[in-house]
């Protein structure tokens, strides 16, 4: 329940966001510059509601799983990534603006996020595979969704080389892809765990 919340809030905040910003570019825009147009205040408060729904679903889904097929001290490092994730993803929220030190701490916290997010988001797919209240193919999708972070980051980093500066260019477009897809993960997750009464 607390993951559908979350990506609601998160959708929500995202789309009202949008409808004040006539002129976005989702090829040339990242998704953090939807908070500096008419209607970034929705994008702000949708990032943060998003992050705080987050951690109770992070914690309840580590929780889920069996210590049977999971060891206690691997699932409760995956839960400190999980949060330092969702964590950021709240205080890239907050601050948002054009402002230099406002938009370090949001380009660091969103980095933080993307990374700690890539690492659990891969150990939770790991622990559904080896607890067989999860299905296979639920852990499968999520490798999808480490795989396309995977990609935003390696590129992102790349991107910092003077001769692959041309990178830039497609990593709005990879951002987006990744927050559609983590989207789904977290609602494909949510629902599976509703439907099984897990």
């Amino acid at each position: 329940m607390y993951g559908l919340l979350s990506i609601a809030f998160g959708i929500i905040g995202d789309v009202l966001a949008l409808i004040f910003f006539p002129d976005y570019n989702f090829i040339k825009r990242a998704v953090s510059s939807l908070c500096k147009g008419e209607g970034g205040l929705f994008f702000q408060i949708g990032s943060v509601i998003s992050g705080i729904f987050a951690i109770p679903f992070v914690v309840y889904l580590n929780n889920s799983f069996n210590n049977d097929y999971v060891k206690e001290k691997l699932k409760k490092k995956g839960l400190i990534v999980a949060i330092i994730s969702c964590v950021c993803l709240i205080i890239l929220g907050a601050f948002c603006d054009s402002d230099p030190i406002i938009a370090i701490i949001h380009g660091v916290s969103a980095v933080i996020s993307w990374l700690t997010g890539l690492f659990y988001i891969t150990i939770y797919n790991i622990f559904m595979l080896k607890d067989p209240k999860y299905s296979r193919s639920l852990s499968l999708f999520g490798f999808c969704a480490t795989i396309t972070l995977s990609t935003l980051m390696i590129l992102f980093f790349l991107a910092f080389l003077p001769f692959l500066r041309f990178i830039v260019v497609i990593l709005p477009s990879l951002e987006w892809i990744n927050t559609i897809i983590i989207i789904l993960w977290y609602f494909t997750v949510s629902l599976y765990t509703l439907r099984n009464k897990i």
